[in-house]
Protein backbone atom coordinates (compact mmCIF):
# COMPACT_ATOMS: atom_id res chain seq x y z
CA UNK A 1 0.00 0.00 0.00
CA UNK A 2 2.89 2.14 0.83
CA UNK A 3 4.40 1.50 -2.41
CA UNK A 4 1.24 2.54 -4.52
CA UNK A 5 1.01 5.72 -2.63
CA UNK A 6 4.50 6.88 -3.21
CA UNK A 7 3.99 5.96 -7.13
CA UNK A 8 1.24 7.74 -7.20
CA UNK A 9 3.00 10.61 -5.39
CA UNK A 10 5.46 10.84 -7.90
CA UNK A 11 2.87 10.87 -10.93
CA UNK A 12 1.32 13.84 -8.98
CA UNK A 13 5.04 15.48 -9.04
CA UNK A 14 5.70 14.73 -12.31
CA UNK A 15 2.54 15.37 -13.90
CA UNK A 16 3.29 19.00 -11.91
CA UNK A 17 6.62 19.29 -13.45
CA UNK A 18 5.50 18.96 -17.10
CA UNK A 19 2.67 21.15 -16.84
CA UNK A 20 5.18 23.83 -15.46
CA UNK A 21 7.24 23.28 -18.83
CA UNK A 22 4.24 23.39 -20.46
CA UNK A 23 3.27 27.22 -19.93
CA UNK A 24 4.79 29.49 -17.55
CA UNK A 25 4.37 33.63 -17.03
CA UNK A 26 8.12 33.92 -17.14
CA UNK A 27 10.84 33.17 -19.59
CA UNK A 28 13.35 34.51 -21.82
CA UNK A 29 10.67 34.44 -24.87
CA UNK A 30 8.41 36.87 -22.84
CA UNK A 31 11.16 38.98 -21.88
CA UNK A 32 12.14 39.19 -25.34
CA UNK A 33 8.45 39.58 -26.59
CA UNK A 34 7.56 42.31 -23.92
CA UNK A 35 10.85 44.24 -25.37
CA UNK A 36 9.36 44.05 -28.80
CA UNK A 37 6.26 45.79 -27.67
CA UNK A 38 8.71 48.96 -26.02
CA UNK A 39 10.37 48.83 -29.43
CA UNK A 40 6.92 49.57 -30.81
CA UNK A 41 5.87 52.03 -28.32
CA UNK A 42 9.17 53.37 -28.69
CA UNK A 43 8.87 53.59 -32.29
CA UNK A 44 12.72 51.70 -32.44
CA UNK A 45 12.44 49.66 -35.48
CA UNK A 46 15.55 48.43 -35.49
CA UNK A 47 15.65 47.39 -32.15
CA UNK A 48 11.97 45.47 -32.84
CA UNK A 49 13.63 43.73 -35.60
CA UNK A 50 16.30 42.27 -33.63
CA UNK A 51 14.26 39.91 -32.28
CA UNK A 52 12.68 38.56 -35.29
CA UNK A 53 14.82 35.70 -37.47
CA UNK A 54 15.08 37.56 -41.26
CA UNK A 55 12.45 34.89 -42.90
CA UNK A 56 9.69 36.08 -40.24
CA UNK A 57 6.37 36.78 -41.53
CA UNK A 58 3.28 39.02 -39.68
CA UNK A 59 -0.50 38.17 -39.77
CA UNK A 60 -2.42 40.91 -39.31
CA UNK A 61 -6.27 39.92 -39.20
CA UNK A 62 -5.19 37.03 -41.70
CA UNK A 63 -4.21 33.62 -41.71
CA UNK A 64 -3.50 34.46 -45.51
CA UNK A 65 -1.35 37.55 -46.21
CA UNK A 66 1.75 37.48 -44.48
CA UNK A 67 4.15 40.65 -44.42
CA UNK A 68 7.79 40.34 -44.51
CA UNK A 69 9.72 42.04 -41.85
CA UNK A 70 10.33 45.04 -43.71
CA UNK A 71 6.77 45.37 -44.87
CA UNK A 72 5.84 44.61 -41.51
CA UNK A 73 8.09 48.38 -40.60
CA UNK A 74 6.23 50.32 -43.20
CA UNK A 75 3.19 48.93 -41.78
CA UNK A 76 3.47 50.52 -38.44
CA UNK A 77 5.24 53.49 -40.15
CA UNK A 78 1.86 54.41 -42.28
CA UNK A 79 -0.70 53.57 -39.76
CA UNK A 80 1.43 56.93 -37.77
CA UNK A 81 0.23 59.47 -40.54
CA UNK A 82 -3.06 59.91 -39.20
CA UNK A 83 -2.02 59.57 -35.82
CA UNK A 84 -0.26 61.96 -32.96
CA UNK A 85 0.53 59.27 -30.74
CA UNK A 86 -0.08 55.52 -29.94
CA UNK A 87 0.85 52.93 -27.57
CA UNK A 88 0.29 49.34 -25.74
CA UNK A 89 -1.05 50.63 -22.61
CA UNK A 90 0.85 49.21 -19.46
CA UNK A 91 -2.24 48.37 -17.16
CA UNK A 92 -3.54 45.07 -17.48
CA UNK A 93 -0.90 43.08 -20.03
CA UNK A 94 -1.01 40.33 -20.28
CA UNK A 95 1.62 37.48 -20.96
CA UNK A 96 2.07 33.99 -21.49
CA UNK A 97 4.17 31.17 -23.10
CA UNK A 98 2.72 27.54 -24.07
CA UNK A 99 5.44 24.83 -24.85
CA UNK A 100 2.57 22.91 -27.31
CA UNK A 101 2.25 19.27 -28.28
CA UNK A 102 4.26 19.28 -31.39
CA UNK A 103 7.26 20.82 -29.22
CA UNK A 104 6.48 24.34 -30.65
CA UNK A 105 6.97 27.38 -28.08
CA UNK A 106 4.05 30.56 -28.67
CA UNK A 107 4.31 33.90 -26.96
CA UNK A 108 0.66 35.17 -26.17
CA UNK A 109 0.24 38.96 -25.03
CA UNK A 110 -3.10 41.01 -24.43
CA UNK A 111 -3.29 44.47 -23.69
CA UNK A 112 -5.15 47.64 -24.99
CA UNK A 113 -3.92 49.74 -27.93
CA UNK A 114 -4.98 53.75 -27.49
CA UNK A 115 -4.06 55.96 -30.04
CA UNK A 116 -4.82 59.98 -30.70
CA UNK A 117 -5.87 60.91 -33.51
CA UNK A 118 -4.00 64.52 -35.33
CA UNK A 119 -7.02 66.25 -36.36
CA UNK A 120 -9.17 65.91 -33.57
CA UNK A 121 -6.89 64.23 -30.69
CA UNK A 122 -9.96 61.97 -30.41
CA UNK A 123 -8.38 58.91 -28.32
CA UNK A 124 -9.42 55.21 -29.55
CA UNK A 125 -8.95 52.41 -27.73
CA UNK A 126 -8.58 48.66 -29.32
CA UNK A 127 -7.81 45.35 -27.36
CA UNK A 128 -5.22 43.56 -29.16
CA UNK A 129 -4.22 40.00 -29.28
CA UNK A 130 -0.73 39.09 -30.37
CA UNK A 131 0.80 35.73 -30.71
CA UNK A 132 4.58 34.81 -31.49
CA UNK A 133 6.16 31.78 -32.28
CA UNK A 134 9.75 31.65 -30.94
CA UNK A 135 12.50 29.32 -32.57
CA UNK A 136 15.93 29.39 -31.02
CA UNK A 137 15.23 32.43 -29.49
CA UNK A 138 13.91 34.50 -32.22
CA UNK A 139 10.54 35.77 -33.43
CA UNK A 140 9.72 33.25 -37.00
CA UNK A 141 6.15 34.18 -36.89
CA UNK A 142 3.32 36.73 -35.37
CA UNK A 143 -0.30 36.88 -35.59
CA UNK A 144 -2.54 39.42 -34.37
CA UNK A 145 -6.25 40.01 -33.91
CA UNK A 146 -8.05 43.15 -33.49
CA UNK A 147 -11.08 44.58 -34.07
CA UNK A 148 -10.27 48.30 -36.52
CA UNK A 149 -13.73 49.56 -36.37
CA UNK A 150 -13.45 52.04 -34.05
CA UNK A 151 -10.26 53.94 -35.89
CA UNK A 152 -12.10 53.48 -39.35
CA UNK A 153 -15.21 54.84 -38.28
CA UNK A 154 -13.43 58.01 -36.57
CA UNK A 155 -11.61 58.60 -39.63
CA UNK A 156 -14.47 58.49 -41.67
CA UNK A 157 -16.09 60.70 -39.57
CA UNK A 158 -13.42 63.29 -39.66
CA UNK A 159 -13.21 63.21 -42.93
CA UNK A 160 -17.18 63.64 -43.78
CA UNK A 161 -16.65 67.03 -41.45
CA UNK A 162 -13.21 68.50 -43.19
CA UNK A 163 -13.37 67.24 -46.65
CA UNK A 164 -13.49 70.60 -49.01
CA UNK A 165 -15.67 71.65 -51.57
CA UNK A 166 -13.98 72.22 -55.32
CA UNK A 167 -14.00 75.91 -54.86
CA UNK A 168 -11.94 75.84 -51.35
CA UNK A 169 -9.75 73.24 -53.03
CA UNK A 170 -9.06 75.84 -55.83
CA UNK A 171 -8.85 78.65 -53.04
CA UNK A 172 -5.49 76.88 -51.32
CA UNK A 173 -4.05 76.15 -54.73
CA UNK A 174 -4.30 79.52 -55.58
CA UNK A 175 -2.94 81.28 -52.50
CA UNK A 176 0.19 79.09 -53.00
CA UNK A 177 0.56 80.15 -56.28
CA UNK A 178 0.37 83.58 -55.03
CA UNK A 179 2.94 82.69 -52.24
CA UNK A 180 5.38 81.44 -54.70
CA UNK A 181 4.97 84.49 -57.32
CA UNK A 182 6.17 86.46 -54.23
CA UNK A 183 9.53 84.78 -53.31
CA UNK A 184 7.17 83.26 -50.44
CA UNK A 185 8.42 79.99 -50.45
CA UNK A 186 7.88 79.19 -46.26
CA UNK A 187 3.58 80.46 -47.27
CA UNK A 188 4.06 77.63 -50.15
CA UNK A 189 5.27 74.65 -47.98
CA UNK A 190 2.74 75.79 -45.42
CA UNK A 191 0.26 74.17 -47.47
CA UNK A 192 2.03 71.00 -47.82
CA UNK A 193 0.86 68.03 -45.72
CA UNK A 194 3.76 66.69 -44.03
CA UNK A 195 3.65 63.32 -45.91
CA UNK A 196 3.34 65.23 -49.06
CA UNK A 197 4.39 63.08 -52.41
CA UNK A 198 5.81 65.55 -54.92
CA UNK A 199 6.90 63.98 -58.61
CA UNK A 200 8.35 65.85 -61.00
CA UNK A 201 7.57 65.33 -65.03
CA UNK A 202 9.79 62.03 -66.37
CA UNK A 203 12.89 63.41 -68.53
CA UNK A 204 13.30 67.05 -65.98
CA UNK A 205 16.34 66.51 -64.60
CA UNK A 206 15.12 66.99 -61.07
CA UNK A 207 12.95 64.30 -61.42
CA UNK A 208 15.93 61.67 -60.51
CA UNK A 209 14.80 62.44 -56.77
CA UNK A 210 11.20 61.16 -57.20
CA UNK A 211 9.33 61.12 -55.27
CA UNK A 212 9.67 63.96 -52.54
CA UNK A 213 8.32 62.74 -49.41
CA UNK A 214 8.35 66.15 -47.12
CA UNK A 215 8.25 69.59 -47.44
CA UNK A 216 11.57 69.73 -46.43
CA UNK A 217 12.72 67.40 -49.22
CA UNK A 218 10.86 69.53 -52.09
CA UNK A 219 12.76 72.12 -50.87
CA UNK A 220 16.14 71.01 -50.56
CA UNK A 221 15.21 69.14 -53.93
CA UNK A 222 13.11 71.35 -56.23
CA UNK A 223 12.78 75.06 -54.92
CA UNK A 224 16.49 75.23 -54.09
CA UNK A 225 17.80 74.01 -57.02
CA UNK A 226 15.78 76.17 -59.08
CA UNK A 227 17.04 79.09 -57.72
CA UNK A 228 20.59 77.91 -57.90
CA UNK A 229 19.98 77.31 -61.95
CA UNK A 230 17.86 79.53 -63.32
CA UNK A 231 17.15 83.63 -63.34
CA UNK A 232 14.02 85.04 -62.36
CA UNK A 233 11.95 81.73 -63.22
CA UNK A 234 8.49 81.98 -62.54
CA UNK A 235 5.03 80.33 -63.43
CA UNK A 236 2.50 82.26 -65.30
CA UNK A 237 -0.81 82.23 -66.90
CA UNK A 238 -1.85 79.83 -64.39
CA UNK A 239 -5.69 79.02 -64.90
CA UNK A 240 -7.10 76.34 -62.40
CA UNK A 241 -9.54 73.56 -63.21
CA UNK A 242 -12.52 72.15 -61.42
CA UNK A 243 -12.01 68.55 -60.59
CA UNK A 244 -13.24 65.90 -58.66
CA UNK A 245 -12.01 64.12 -55.55
CA UNK A 246 -9.69 66.63 -53.91
CA UNK A 247 -7.84 67.54 -56.67
CA UNK A 248 -6.97 70.51 -58.56
CA UNK A 249 -5.90 70.75 -62.33
CA UNK A 250 -3.74 74.12 -62.88
CA UNK A 251 -2.32 74.98 -66.78
CA UNK A 252 0.48 77.21 -66.59
CA UNK A 253 3.46 78.14 -68.69
CA UNK A 254 7.39 78.33 -67.44
CA UNK A 255 8.92 81.66 -67.83
CA UNK A 256 13.11 82.17 -66.81
CA UNK A 257 16.43 82.30 -68.39
CA UNK A 258 19.06 79.20 -67.60
CA UNK A 259 21.99 80.84 -66.11
CA UNK A 260 24.69 78.79 -67.60
CA UNK A 261 23.79 79.21 -70.85
CA UNK A 262 21.40 82.09 -71.38
CA UNK A 263 18.94 80.79 -72.68
CA UNK A 264 15.07 81.67 -71.83
CA UNK A 265 12.38 79.56 -72.02
CA UNK A 266 8.73 79.84 -72.54
CA UNK A 267 7.44 76.36 -71.72
CA UNK A 268 4.12 74.67 -71.60
CA UNK A 269 3.30 73.06 -68.00
CA UNK A 270 0.12 71.24 -66.08
CA UNK A 271 0.21 70.76 -62.31
CA UNK A 272 -2.28 68.17 -60.71
CA UNK A 273 -2.64 68.55 -56.97
CA UNK A 274 -4.60 66.37 -54.18
CA UNK A 275 -5.63 67.88 -51.30
CA UNK A 276 -7.47 66.61 -48.15
CA UNK A 277 -8.50 68.63 -45.49
CA UNK A 278 -7.36 71.81 -46.83
CA UNK A 279 -3.46 70.58 -47.05
CA UNK A 280 -1.94 69.22 -50.23
CA UNK A 281 -1.17 65.42 -50.02
CA UNK A 282 0.52 64.91 -53.54
CA UNK A 283 1.53 66.52 -56.71
CA UNK A 284 2.26 65.87 -60.56
CA UNK A 285 4.47 67.88 -62.90
CA UNK A 286 3.87 67.39 -66.55
CA UNK A 287 6.00 69.81 -68.52
CA UNK A 288 7.74 70.40 -72.24
CA UNK A 289 10.84 68.60 -70.72
CA UNK A 290 12.65 69.08 -74.13
CA UNK A 291 12.52 72.80 -73.55
CA UNK A 292 14.15 72.53 -70.43
CA UNK A 293 16.64 70.28 -71.49
CA UNK A 294 17.56 72.41 -74.29
CA UNK A 295 17.89 75.46 -72.46
CA UNK A 296 20.46 73.41 -69.91
CA UNK A 297 22.54 72.72 -72.91
CA UNK A 298 21.69 68.85 -72.41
Amino acid sequence: MKKLSLLGLLIILFTACEQTQRYTQNSAEIDAFKAVIQNYNDEDWEGMTAHYADSAKTFNNSSDVSLTLDEMVDYHKQSLINLSSRSFLEKNQEYEMVLTDKGDTWVNFWSDWEGTLKANGKKIKIPIHLTAKFLDGKIVRTSGNWDNTPKILALQEIDAKNNLSPEDNRAVIHALYQSFSTGDIPGVLALMEDNIIWNEAEGNSLAAGNPYKSPDAVLNGVFAPLGELWENFRVVDVKLHEMVDDEVLATLRYKGKYLKTGTAINAQAAHLWKLKNGKIIAFQQYVDTKQLADAAGE
